[in-house]
């Protein structure tokens, strides 16, 4: 399943848009949870409450412009797609203020469309690697390459980022220990800890050193070994971990 957001105020081009979105999904098998908005605020809104896996986006809009409503997506969420759908060709370059994926011009060429379609999709699959996470505010995005460690806290976890800040989600620990497994690249040192093994600088006896600086402890019952296999050769030092055979 795909979600997507379009926001436009001409409904006229919303109900094309759809049956296009609708054509594209159909011929790759997806089924799409299609969100529609004629105003940017309602579409913040929407993001926030549902994590959108793609948006696109109208430039010229009443009220909240399209640039106004992709920065202020951008606070909550640096990663999600954003195509903008204009007929304005001057704010092409003002778009990758925002990170835009793609600008496309209307009238709508559907078979450019699909075509820009396909390669989101191809991103996309790659990028699946996260999860929606439910926080105070919201569903957000948590990308397993960013996280260095999850940390239980009463019924909350807190998630440890790359770059030190910290994200507080209202998941259960042990619905977290499902998501962030060996496969992906983690590791439970302890009943209340997750830790990245790409983040991890040395192992003690009782903690763990992550390349930040941060101390993990560790509990002797969630020592296992770990061992590594080279992917593919052409990726040359990526390692994926395994568990090794007893």
């Amino acid at each position: 399943m795909v979600k997507i957001a379009i926001c436009d105020d001409e409904t006229e081009f919303l109900d094309l848009l759809s049956d296009s979105l609708d054509s594209w999904c159909r011929a790759h098998q997806l089924t799409l949870q299609l969100y529609r908005f004629t105003n940017g605020d309602e579409l913040i809104s929407a993001h926030r409450a549902y994590g959108m896996d793609l948006i696109l986006l109208d430039m010229i809009m009443p009220l909240l412009s399209g640039m106004d409503t992709a920065r202020e997506l951008r606070q909550h969420d640096p990663h999600v797609p954003i195509i903008f759908l204009t007929s304005s060709p001057e704010f092409a370059l003002e778009s990758y203020e925002v990170r835009t994926f793609w600008y496309l011009l209307k009238p709508l060429d559907e078979v450019r469309f699909h075509a820009v379609l396909d390669s989101w999709y191809e991103v996309h699959k790659a990028s699946m690697a996260h999860f929606a996470a439910r926080t105070d505010s919201g569903y957000q995005s948590i990308y397993f390459q960013d996280v260095e460690y999850l940390e239980a806290q009463n019924k909350n976890v807190l998630v440890t980022l790359k770059d030190g800040s910290v994200i507080s989600i209202k998941e259960p620990f042990h619905q977290c220990e499902t998501i962030f497994t060996v496969e992906k690249g983690f590791y439970k040192c302890h009943r209340s800890y997750i830790a990245a093994l790409s983040c991890v600088e040395k192992f003690g006896k009782t903690s763990l050193f992550t390349k930040s600086g941060a101390q993990i402890p560790i509990l002797r019952m969630f020592i296992f070994p770990i061992c590594f296999r080279r992917n593919d050769p052409a990726i040359g030092s990526q390692r994926t971990p395994v568990s090794c055979p007893r």
